[in-house]
């Protein structure tokens, strides 16, 4: 019978019986790099697929937390994020649930569709970890493809509010970080992934091939398969600011002066709308693989969490249960007023008032940006569990009434 302790309270009871704090995952043996490129042994009757959404990027408190090998290879499976609350709840061992060697939990941080296909950052293929005896499956893969996160970064735009003689102005210069490829491009390519050609879009024929190669490698599987979360608000104000403004008084010797970044309106709405693209071509996969005869689900993750999303208001922001832009500490947001050069005069006449080295995306996040950003918190992450759970047993309750013996 099933147990009915929530999935949460399993695991934190788990985990505070070996005698350690909740937040810190249970310590397991490093896998060596040489068994990485072995074939992972397909022994758990539940695997979790996915990209950062299912790995749990952020859950941890710092990189070296997250369960091994992942806190080295860039893969951050986090302790607490869903696929492991949802093998709580399905009985499944968590000790070999989070033993990357045993199969199961093969989700990995920045995963395309593809890279479930051919592997990962040094590990094998996700795709690996699936046989014959895999019972239930969960999978939130997609938004790589459209490099999303690239896409945040890239169109995040200077906001700056100056009171000069009693009056406010307000200016804004885009590009803190300096991408090879501009916001704009990185929106275009992600939106003619969505293009419709012989039928179907170029993402929707992705994710259909994936689910399919699931099949192939798992046939007696039940497949639930995850869309995304909302992340901004649905009707944004002029400007959103995404991460705690910095004070430039004293920089420009005025009375008040506000460096805030985030994004226009007009970015936040497209944002919403490439989402949304992205949850259609999701669920349109899914229906056209159900209507082969497989047994594919979608959890509309979406719906359960618009009230989650960033509601572009840095006094409320933080109540978010999805992450704005996060800052590392000890590499805070003034790391880019120290290195670059900002020019009243300029700001005053409309000109480029800021002019910084060059800030690639990479050093971008390897240096400012924190794991946490645009990714769920953990209620999120409790909200995509119980939903699985719901549709697992509701798969369960259906086999057992159709096949009482």
């Amino acid at each position: 019978m099933r147990e009915t302790t929530s999935p949460l309270l399993r695991v934190l009871k788990l985990v505070t019986t070996c005698g350690l704090l909740a937040t810190v995952p249970i310590s397991f043996g490093t896998v060596s790099v040489a068994s990485l490129n072995n074939h992972v042994a397909a022994s758990s009757e539940y695997v979790a697929l996915g990209d950062s959404y299912a790995s749990g990027e952020g859950l941890q408190s710092n990189a070296t937390t997250y369960i091994s090998p992942s806190n080295n290879d860039g893969c951050h499976r986090s302790v607490t994020a869903y696929p492991v609350l949802v093998a709580a709840s399905l009985n499944i061992d968590l000790g070999q649930f989070e033993t990357y060697g045993s199969g199961g939990f093969v989700a990995c941080s920045g995963a395309t569709s593809k890279d479930l296909l051919k592997g990962e950052n040094g590990e094998p293929a996700q795709l690996n970890a699936l046989s014959s005896a895999t019972r239930w499956v969960t999978v939130t893969v997609g938004g790589d493809d459209l490099h999303f996160s690239n896409v945040l970064l890239a169109c995040l735009d200077l906001r700056a509010s100056v009171t000069v003689h009693r009056t406010t102005r307000s200016y804004t210069q885009s590009g803190i970080v300096r991408e090879s490829t501009t916001c704009d491009e990185y929106l275009a390519a992600a939106n003619s992934l969505f293009a419709v050609t012989s039928g179907t879009s170029k993402e929707v024929a992705a994710l259909e091939h994936v689910y399919e190669q699931i099949f192939d490698h798992a046939p007696n599987t039940e497949l639930a398969v995850l869309n995304y979360p909302q992340l901004f608000t649905e009707s944004p104000p002029a400007f959103c600011p995404v991460a705690r403004g910095i004070s430039l008084s004293s920089l420009f010797k005025v009375r008040s002066a506000q460096l805030n970044v985030g994004y226009s309106a007009s970015q936040i709405s497209e944002f919403n709308r490439v989402e949304n693209e992205l949850n259609a071509a999701i669920a349109s996969a899914v229906s056209d693989v159900s209507a082969l005869g497989d047994n594919i689900r979608l959890v509309d993750v979406n719906s359960l969490t618009k009230a989650a999303a960033i509601p572009c208001n840095l006094a409320t922001n933080g109540r978010s249960d999805i992450n704005a832009l996060r800052v590392s500490v000890g590499s805070p947001l003034t790391t880019i007023v120290e290195n670059c050069h900002f020019d009243l005069a300029h700001l005053l006449s409309l000109r480029s008032f800021v002019s910084c080295p060059s800030y690639e995306g990479n050093v971008f996040l390897a240096n400012i940006a924190a794991n946490e950003s645009f990714h769920p918190k953990q209620v999120v992450h409790e909200t995509m569990a119980r939903a699985v759970d719901a549709l697992f047993i509701q798969v369960s309750t259906t086999s057992t009434t159709q096949n009482p013996n």
